[in-house]
């Protein structure tokens, strides 16, 4: 299945010759929008680089989340959240792969400073806060990624990660979905591999099927929203 791929500057500094490059407000983020009560974003893959500007060898904060208003807006004072689905896949230079070398996990950390894991076994901690909306139903958030191993510590073996990702809007400190959240989509983290290389990880990507499960939120959303979890968060436009 071909898929709409979306490219960070950094990637195009470096020459990745992947086809099929979307425009974007700042090029390389997710840019979700609402028609009808469904969100929507501009690509189903987005591309990222342990190693980039932000952070050194293991973190990064891109793609980040930019919503595009022109095509539809969100509600004024919600919350933008995500939804981790699935496991960790890793290129092995030649596969796809369901295990890694040394237990690596992708840590993303929330606006609200709460940490999802994303690893071979799935997801904990599956739901996060990207941010408030603000008045205009609009937001700009980059949140915080990086990869480490079975350790706990910054570190990744040289290759490409897959993650699978969906977003989704709820009142703000709520636990139930106001709108019918976006088709998952896929982000996939360079961490040291060239760039013909890398190219070729994402040349391989397919599209996996994602279990009608995930799709539940139910109790475990429920449980985003702790009580001291309830402050607020800063609009970021």
């Amino acid at each position: 299945m071909l898929k709409k791929i979306v490219l960070p500057a950094v990637a195009l500094a470096i020459g990745l010759s992947v086809s099929n490059v979307y425009a974007a407000q700042h090029l390389g983020d997710v840019q979700p929008f609402k028609v009808e009560g469904q969100i929507y974003t501009n690509g189903d893959l987005f591309v990222a680089d342990f190693g980039d500007l932000y952070g050194g060898l293991y973190k990064t904060n891109t793609p980040g989340y930019d919503a595009d208003t022109d095509k539809g807006a969100f509600g004024a004072g919600n919350w933008l959240q995500m939804q981790g689905l699935g496991s960790l896949k890793f290129w092995n230079g030649s596969a796809w792969s369901n295990s890694v070398p040394n237990g690596e996990y992708v840590e993303i950390e929330d606006a609200l400073g709460s940490i999802m894991t994303i690893g071979t076994s799935g997801v904990t901690n599956p739901f996060g806060v990207i941010d408030e909306l603000n008045a205009s139903g609009d937001l700009h958030s980059h949140l915080k990624m990086s990869i480490k191993d079975a350790s706990n510590t910054l570190a990744g073996n040289v290759g490409a990660y897959w993650i699978d990702v969906t977003i989704l809007e709820t009142a703000a400190f709520g636990s139930t979905p106001v709108s019918t959240a976006s088709a998952p989509f896929s982000i996939i983290f360079n961490r040291g591999l060239a760039a013909i290389d890398f190219d070729n990880a994402v040349s391989a990507v397919t599209a996996v099927p994602v279990p009608g499960a995930v799709w539940l939120f139910g109790s475990a959303l429920a449980g985003l929203v702790a009580a001291g979890r309830k402050r607020s968060i800063g609009v970021s436009v």
